[in-house]
């Protein structure tokens, strides 16, 4: 695991600029999902990224705590400082399952304390914690890393991804997200149906 202190770090302008192109990517993206985007919105929210003067190895590979990370902020930190340079160290989803991701980092680093990840994100309305044991892992290790990763991502999927709540999947768009009813509403996300058995 590396030491915050051998990774670039973004001056504070630099963290700023990202975080205004990212939100205007987002919007963006929100925009174009539901029909609304216009051809300024899309050049105003490219040129703000192209704006962003910030090289690319030190954007990849600085650790980007999550700004709402409140007191789970030490622990993400760590949990990103596990993952080797050129990966990008960033946790990838919303505040709501950082109890959950925080919970998993502490299990598997009792199993193996040098543990790697790779990525901590949202896919297809669920978490994916993707990490390896260190070293030369016997196949028990493994198997014991995929069941508490398992167990992860089946607490997210009844977990809102928001605000931390019982959730169940919803989408929009093509776009699924685990939500309690109140997020779900507030997003304009509508439950998922039940799936059809027979």
């Amino acid at each position: 695991m590396g030491d915050r202190n051998d990774f670039p770090e973004l001056t504070d302008a630099q963290k700023a600029s990202w975080r205004a192109a990212v939100s205007d990517i987002r919007e963006m993206s929100a925009s174009l999902r539901d029909g609304t985007a216009t051809r300024e919105d899309m050049e105003g929210a490219l040129n703000r990224l192209l704006s962003c003067d910030i090289d690319r190895d030190t954007l990849i590979n600085a650790v980007h705590v999550p700004p709402d990370a409140g007191p789970y902020a030490a622990v993400l930190e760590r949990i990103l400082c596990r993952i080797p340079d050129g990966w990008g160290r960033w946790i990838s989803h919303d505040a709501g399952w950082y109890p959950i991701v925080v919970a998993c980092d502490e299990r598997l680093a009792a199993i193996d304390p040098d543990y790697v990840v790779h990525q901590v994100k949202e896919k297809f309305g669920t978490l994916r914690y993707y990490c390896a044991p260190s070293g030369d892992p016997s196949p028990a290790v493994w198997e014991t890393f995929r069941d508490v990763t398992s167990e992860a991502e089946h607490a997210s999927a009844i977990t809102c991804e928001r605000c931390g709540e019982r959730g169940s999947l919803h989408e929009t768009n093509y776009l699924l997200k685990t939500l309690c009813a109140s997020c779900a509403d507030t997003l304009g996300y509508a439950p998922m149906p039940p799936p059809d058995v027979g």
